[in-house]
């Protein structure tokens, strides 16, 4: 739907332009118009959030179809980014046609992938929604793509530093560079955890992590103190029984 909707639009564009610049009217008609398109947009990206959730979900359980779906995803991708190329540079070509008439500036798409022509500075800056970029990166993790959770969850803490899950964030950088066997790296984002946010949920097991990231650079007496602190301090839990093992084999 949103791919036909912005080939109408061009269409429409187009004829401006060949007939001459647009009239109030016709830009207020044009503006309401965007205004629907982005909101089409917006449904679609929901709709692809969900579609990648499924396959994190289903990924083992099915890698055939969750690579046929990826593809399909993508491929869509492409093509939006694409059509809102051509739309950005159209909305720009009717901005110079109407200087000095009144002129629209349309923020593009947050659908779009690629370098869309940037309006003035007079243009609205987007703000994340910090749940959803929350849970997006949260699914790249469960995915491997470290890297990508990495830098995703560097953006989730500069935009949103207030949020819930600030906590949680800094731990997932600490898992992806554990996982990645950047083990010094995993070292600094869980000390920080523990250190500056001790009431987490995630401490015991930032902890193990932590202590697991030294044995792996051979700091032993360092892990030792740790893996006794997870014993003494956090009892019961799966964190200070996997330290008890650990202490036995160190």
């Amino acid at each position: 739907m949103i791919i036909a909707a912005i080939l109408v639009m061009a269409v429409m564009f187009m004829g401006v332009l060949l007939g001459g610049c647009a009239t109030h009217k016709q830009a207020q008609t044009i503006q309401r118009d965007v205004q629907a398109l982005r909101t089409e947009n917006a449904k679609t990206q929901e709709l692809l959030a969900r579609v990648d959730s499924i396959i994190a979900v289903g990924a083992e359980e099915d890698g055939r179809l969750r690579g046929e779906i990826r593809t399909s995803v993508d491929e869509l991708h492409r093509q939006i980014a694409m059509l809102l190329e051509n739309y950005s540079e159209l909305m720009v070509r009717l901005n110079e046609c109407c200087q000095g008439r009144e002129v629209i500036y349309v923020k593009p798409s947050p659908g779009a992938q690629s370098d869309p022509v940037k309006p003035p500075d007079t243009a609205i800056v987007p703000t994340i929604n910090c749940d959803e970029t929350y849970d997006e990166f949260f699914i790249l993790v469960r995915q491997q793509e470290y890297e990508k959770a990495i830098a995703g969850f560097r953006n989730f803490l500069e935009h949103c530093p207030e949020h819930d899950n600030v906590p949680n964030a800094y731990y997932w950088i600490g898992e992806s560079y554990y996982m990645s066997d950047k083990f010094a790296e995993a070292i600094t984002e869980f000390e920080y955890l523990t250190n500056e946010h001790k009431s987490s949920p995630n401490v015991d097991r930032a902890l193990y992590k932590l202590a697991r990231s030294h044995e792996e650079l051979g700091h032993k007496d360092q892990a030792k103190v740790i893996y006794q602190q997870l014993v003494d301090d956090f009892p019961g839990t799966l964190s200070a029984e996997q330290a008890r093992d650990r202490l036995k084999e160190l």
